[in-house]
């Protein structure tokens, strides 16, 4: 006979900081609403920054891989601290018998070493292990590889539901028993301060009459926003803000992508800053900005929080990935336009389309009631009530879902909308006409095109013959009066020829003194008051 469970759902979070501490934290508290009984275990440093309303037990070990110590003590450190803390939580499993362990990330380091006790508190107690699917990087260093295969391997045994904020680029990486459930990710709570967007934009020096597109947060490679400042060329009318640090040295730095706008002569429509802001005046940035830029590689398969934070806004996205929850969600909703990615054409297709399209309203508040923390804890509930009455759960976290979804806008293509700069055709010069007083000059040949519209009657025009040099008359006098023959002294004498003068041929030596000369003038004549 199984016993019932003392405790519906206990929680393993054994970091304190980042974002897998935070969205379970987020998902502890959503629970702790509904009115379940939930218990986390967690690290001493998990209260430090949050205030949890639900009960925390704090027995797990953390910190081994921080301090001074030399990189093999500490990544052997890390090993022993794992260990224990899996064992620990097999340990509460058994006492407290829950129905459902939700761990916060899936461990596989070594799990040959703490494996066996979950996979007989699955089978002896029945209690379903749902894990968030955020894996860990195992150490390669400190472990061979065939101990890293088979921790891999051990490690899905006791695991029954995947909770995936994202979805996989290979799915064959999860084993055939395990329930892959795609859920959305809830907005914060946090308190929003007011900033005055046209203030902002001013800071942001956006001419009148331009649109902005804001990309806001670390700025990393995968977000593409080298070829955003490519597609400008092609929306005059953009404008392009990008607001956020370099986090990690495999990313391009700030420079380049200012480089790269000068280079393109964009420099007056892109807009770059490092500066921190906070959490509570971001809904003031994106208030400020007409379109929020989310176009991603084609390896991003997951989803963002900027994309609730736009909707929180009211701003469409203009938005790319790979196969993931955000496209689905972008095109069902209607939240913007959905691209394919790696594409500077298709982005300037996408901007054209936001820019000059009547696209219909996006369904705001739909998203809304989709993307929050209690949706995304009512399908794992739902998906343990699957596990244990063995149905189907469908993996789209949008099946459920009864509206129909929004037409897909057809993107414009930004190169035909652009409008031809007018330039006036240069006129060539003539060539200059020699004609000889013996040779009659060439007369045109019209075009053949000129000859058919021509019409008969008009005979064809004869090529004129060059002017005949024609002797002087003399002027004949007035009638009545004689005429008057100049005197030799009257008539002026004719000039003379001017003599040729001889070709002298000059040595090299007699040309270096003319040349002397001629300096020694120049200087003289330059030294004159």
């Amino acid at each position: 006979m199984q016993s019932q469970p003392n405790l519906d759902i206990l929680i393993h979070c054994p970091g304190s900081h980042g974002v897998v501490a935070d969205q379970t934290h987020k998902q502890a508290i959503a629970l702790h609403d509904l009115g379940i009984k939930v218990l986390l275990l967690c690290g001493p440093g998990f209260l430090r920054s949050r205030n949890a309303p639900y009960p925390v037990d704090v027995c797990m070990k953390e910190g081994a891989s921080s301090g001074g110590a030399g990189l093999a003590s500490r990544n052997w450190g890390k090993a022993i601290q794992t260990v224990q803390n899996q064992l620990r939580l097999a340990w509460e499993i058994y006492r407290l018998k829950p129905a459902i362990v939700l761990n916060a990330s899936h461990v596989e380091a070594h799990s040959p070493l703490w494996i066996l006790p979950h996979i007989l508190l699955r089978n002896s107690q029945s209690t379903v292990y749902a894990t968030n699917l955020h894996f860990s990087n195992p150490n390669k260093r400190t472990s061979p590889p065939w101990w890293l295969r088979l921790g891999n391997k051990l490690s899905f045994k006791p695991i029954s539901i995947f909770i995936a904020h994202k979805r996989l680029a290979n799915p064959k990486i999860i084993p055939k028993h395990v329930r892959m459930v795609e859920v959305p990710i809830g907005p914060d709570t946090m308190t929003q301060v007011f900033e005055d967007p046209k203030t902002i934009r001013k800071k942001w020096n956006v001419p009148r009459g331009k649109k902005v597109f804001l990309s806001f947060g670390a700025v990393r490679n995968h977000k593409n926003l080298d070829l955003a400042i490519r597609a400008l060329l092609e929306n005059p009318n953009a404008f392009l803000v990008m607001l956020g640090g370099v986090s990690n040295h495999k990313d391009r730095p700030i420079k380049y992508y200012q480089t790269l706008a000068n280079d393109l002569g964009l420099e007056d429509r892109v807009y770059i800053s490092d500066e921190f802001i906070s959490d509570e005046k971001r809904n003031s940035y994106y208030q400020s900005a007409d379109f929020i830029l989310l176009t991603y590689t084609a390896s991003y398969h997951s989803q963002t929080a900027s994309l609730i934070h736009a909707a929180q806004s009211r701003r469409r996205v203009l938005a790319s990935s790979g196969d993931s929850p955000m496209q689905d969600m972008v095109e069902h909703f209607g939240l913007g336009v959905y691209l394919e990615p790696d594409s500077s054409e298709a982005i300037a297709n996408g901007m054209a389309t936001l820019l000059h399209s009547d696209l219909p309203e996006p369904n705001w508040e739909g998203f809304e009631e989709h993307a929050t923390w209690e949706t995304n804890v009512l399908r794992l509930l739902e998906s343990v009530s699957d596990c244990l009455n063995k149905r189907d759960t469908p993996q789209s976290q949008l099946a459920s879902r009864e509206e129909e979804p929004a037409p897909i806008p057809e993107l414009l293509n930004a190169r035909l909308l652009l409008k031809p700069k007018k330039t006036r055709p240069k006129a060539k010069p003539a060539a200059p006409k020699i004609h000889t007083p013996e040779e009659p000059p060439i007369a045109k040949e019209a075009p053949a095109k000129k000859k058919t519209q021509q019409k008969a009657s008009k005979p064809a025009k004869e090529p004129i013959a060059p002017l005949k040099k024609e002797k002087p008359k003399a002027a004949k006098a007035p009638a009545g009066r004689s005429k008057k023959i100049p005197s030799a002294k009257e008539v002026p004498p004719a000039k003379p020829a001017p003599a040729s003068k001889p070709i002298v041929v000059e040595t090299p030596e007699e040309v270096k003194k003319r040349r002397a000369l001629r300096r020694k003038r120049r200087q003289k004549l330059s030294l004159k008051p």
